[in-house]
């Protein structure tokens, strides 16, 4: 387990990141444990990303507005899973805040949600509507305990009980989705589709159920998802003037810079200059 704690005059926070038990290993990519206070802003932009996540809140309230508008209220106990999207959600708090985060890759959440994952695209949905009365269980043993590697422990053997069985149409859908992300998105959807053996139709298809996503979208999430990697690999005080986008946009796969803008405004809402000035140091996220 890693921890990240940070303390300044943006607040104070501490994020505890883990990997699943080994039986969830392409199931669940990372559980991270979140608790912070006094931060002086109240809002973050929830970028949109190549994983499913699922939250609990363990504190204040928690509001969330999805990429469609819609708004949310968590309590505590309370969470939602939200699918794949291609725009940034918005996250509110009154300063303070604790819980708990799964990422899971979208063949993992297809059988543990067990739903279509199109249903999914662009909406955040109420823990119990995915999982009902279980929903209400898991969070009141997370709440029972304070300890990161307990509650970690807790979420690996509660998903372990409710993993379905594989389907079939994952196996392709699991070889192209690691072909995108091998590729950082940079393989088109023909050449993806005809490595693959496949008609592009009937990989769209599939990934509509599997995915959540088309192949093109998924792989702008993966160039977009790689751009944001290179930028955090930046200094945190780094200012949006002394980055060189040219070479970043080169670097995650993108024609010229006008293309990386392009993609910046559809998925975070801000060209790549603004967006910089929204990143909080030590893991914290990006302002609203």
């Amino acid at each position: 387990m890693q921890v990240v704690a940070h303390e300044s005059e943006l607040g104070a926070w501490c994020m505890a990141f883990a990997a699943p038990a080994p039986l969830l290993a392409g199931i669940v990519e990372q559980y991270v444990g979140y608790h912070e206070s006094g931060t002086a802003f109240l809002s973050r932009r929830e970028m949109p990303g190549t994983s499913l996540v699922l939250i609990i809140n363990l504190g204040a309230e928690l509001r969330i507005t999805d990429t469609l508008g819609q708004q949310f209220c968590f309590g505590m106990g309370q969470g939602f899973g939200a699918g794949l999207s291609d725009s940034y959600a918005t996250s509110e708090t009154g300063g303070a805040q604790e819980g708990v985060q799964v990422f899971f890759t979208p063949l993992g959440a297809r059988r543990l949600f067990g739903l279509p994952l199109g249903d999914l695209f662009n909406r955040v949905v109420r823990l119990e509507d995915l999982f009902g009365a279980f929903a209400a269980e898991l969070a009141e043993r997370l709440l029972a305990t304070d300890d990161w590697a307990a509650r970690f422990a807790l979420l690996d053997a509660a998903l372990l009980a409710r993993l379905k069985p594989r389907r079939r149409e994952a196996a392709l859908a699991a070889t192209a989705w690691a072909h995108l992300a091998q590729s950082h998105g940079g393989i088109t959807v023909s050449d993806l589709a005809a490595s693959l053996d496949c008609s592009r139709k009937h990989l769209t298809h599939v990934f509509h159920e599997q995915v959540g996503l088309t192949p093109k979208t998924s792989a702008r999430l993966f160039r977009f998802r790689h751009a944001l990697s290179l930028i955090d690999a930046a200094p945190a005080n780094i200012n949006r003037g002394s980055i060189d986008w040219c070479h970043i946009a080169f670097d995650a796969g993108y024609y010229d810079q006008a293309h990386l803008i392009r993609d910046f405004r559809a998925f975070s809402g801000s060209a790549p200059g603004d967006f910089l000035a929204r990143r909080l140091p030590d893991n914290g996220g990006y302002t609203g």
